[in-house]
């Protein structure tokens, strides 16, 4: 029976006490608006999206130092964070590697690397990226927002939201407590939680997404490095630029790929994300009987995980694509995973967050409660949705080239090329004051794009024809020395 009643009026009110909303929070209380911090869950708990890129440590120690929370700036590189917060458990990433299975086969290492493809995203392990054990960094988060004495409500359900005088009601119930909520501005942070999608009625978005995937992951002890076994095949990893398990890991094969990320106390994140038209999901086979299936089809992957375990239950989820008509209004807006979700292939989940996060902050410390304000949201809206379509290209375009590895490599060069050219460009201080993320405002970047997905898989093109269209078309974005053929897929870090 609901006996109290809580009663609350503040600024803004943020639904989702995962990495984005508890950091928002931080930030909102540094520039003086109030929020309070509502979540129908509690702290630790199991969540993915836990790999780290350079942009995306580069957007969270910017925003900390731009709004003076210093504590944060620790966590945006693997040897500070080590130092800082030894308790708080997270992994090495040195960048990101891929090797191509042929169903059925064992893999062999090649001398020429062309079932492989390592690309360093840091220089050493002092400035490496981060794995985040999910359930140890976000339940940091939300206590630094409980030490600066921002309303948190965990294990609450929002159950009515109401329109109000230009803002909101939201009633629900906490613990026995019934609770109401007023506030001038909603902001979802829940992710595939849908709290605004679902109460405000918004539809999916017409144009869609092209990448169909699903997936089927847990967490794991005794996972054996991929670079004994690739050494113990006769591989050599003289010229790798990185040991190849500091990073994170991709199995690719035809029908979907593996990721594999080592956490500093002994676990392992692995999962699979898979084409359904190749994987279709059958309820009626259990996850652990899925895995063993799937094991039995990539031999060196199985003697990998040969003595692996589960440590948390698994899951294996229906399709992760979605993509919301809309993102934002005149009093609400939702992160960008709340949004738009595509898959994990390159890491791109808490960059596109932190991205949408300073891109909010500015918006709202130059127009909250001016008369441009809804005229602000109109633009977050529009260039989260060119996000989101660019993001959807290049993952899709890589699916469907992984029957040739060669083809997928040109695909994810789309990638990394954007990625570098938004790193050169946040730190020019040009993406902050409007510019997109991954190239996505850039006409000739995509429609090279666009062309390549529609190429990938036609066999009336070579694959030495695709590749050198792909190449040639992003040589004015490429800024790094990606696409050199004498590299062997093998690049080191460019600063």
């Amino acid at each position: 029976m609901i006996a109290a009643v809580i009663e609350l009026e503040t600024d803004i009110a943020i639904v989702g006490a995962g990495f984005s909303g508890s950091l928002l929070s931080l930030l909102l209380k540094q520039i003086g608006l109030r929020s309070v911090l509502i979540d129908r869950g509690s702290h630790p708990r199991f969540a993915i999206g836990e790999s780290s890129t350079p942009i995306a440590n580069f957007l969270l120690a910017d925003l900390a130092r731009r709004y003076n929370l210093p504590q944060l700036i620790p966590l945006a590189t693997y040897g500070s964070w080590k130092r800082a917060y030894p308790e708080i458990v997270c992994g090495l990433k040195r960048g990101f590697s891929y090797y191509h299975h042929t169903i059925g086969q064992q893999f062999q290492p090649r001398a020429d690397h062309a079932n492989e493809l390592l690309v360093a995203a840091s220089e050493g392990i002092e400035d490496a990226d981060t794995h985040w054990l999910r359930s140890d960094f976000d339940q940091f988060l939300a206590q630094e927002a409980v030490r600066a004495d921002i309303p948190y409500f965990d294990q609450t359900n929002i159950e009515q939201v109401h329109a109000n005088n230009g803002g909101w009601n939201l009633i629900g119930s906490r613990l026995g407590e019934a609770m109401t909520l007023q506030a001038d501005l909603l902001i979802d942070a829940s992710g595939d939680g849908g709290l605004l999608s679902k109460q405000l009625g918004i539809d999916n978005h017409p144009a869609g997404l092209q990448t169909h995937s699903r997936s089927l992951f847990s967490h794991f002890r005794n996972v054996r490095r991929w670079h004994d076994l690739y050494q113990s095949w006769g591989g050599d990893t003289s010229d790798h630029p990185y040991p190849c398990d500091d990073s994170a890991l991709h199995h690719v094969f035809k029908g979907g790929w593996m990721w594999v990320l080592p956490f500093d106390n002994g676990i392992t994140s692995a999962g699979f994300s898979l084409d359904p038209n190749l994987f279709p999901l059958d309820r009626a086979v259990s996850p652990e009987a899925e895995w063993a299936g799937i094991m039995q089809l990539l031999p060196s992957v199985a003697e990998q995980f040969c003595d692996a375990e589960p440590t948390v239950a698994w899951r294996q989820t229906g399709r992760i694509q979605r993509r919301l008509q809309r993102s934002a209004g005149p009093n609400w807006v939702m992160l960008p995973t709340a949004a738009a979700f595509l898959d994990p292939f390159f890491s791109t989940g808490n960059s596109f967050t932190l991205v949408g996060i300073g891109r909010l902050m500015a918006m709202l410390e130059r127009s909250w409660n001016r008369p441009d304000w809804s005229d602000q949201m109109q633009v977050y809206d529009r260039q989260l949705q060119q996000e989101a379509e660019i993001l959807d290209l290049i993952v899709n375009g890589c699916f469907r080239g992984f029957g040739d590895f060669e083809r997928t490599g040109a695909m994810s060069m789309f990638y990394f090329i954007a990625a570098t050219w938004s790193e050169s460009e946040q730190r020019a201080g040009r993406l902050g004051r409007g510019g997109a993320f991954l190239c996505a405002d850039q006409v000739d970047f995509k429609k090279a794009l666009i062309r390549a997905v529609a190429e990938v898989d036609n066999p009336s093109i070579s694959t030495r024809e695709f590749v050198g269209r792909v190449h040639s078309a992003l040589a004015p974005f490429n800024r790094v020395g990606l696409c050199d053929p004498a590299k062997r897929n093998m690049y080191d870090f460019v600063p």
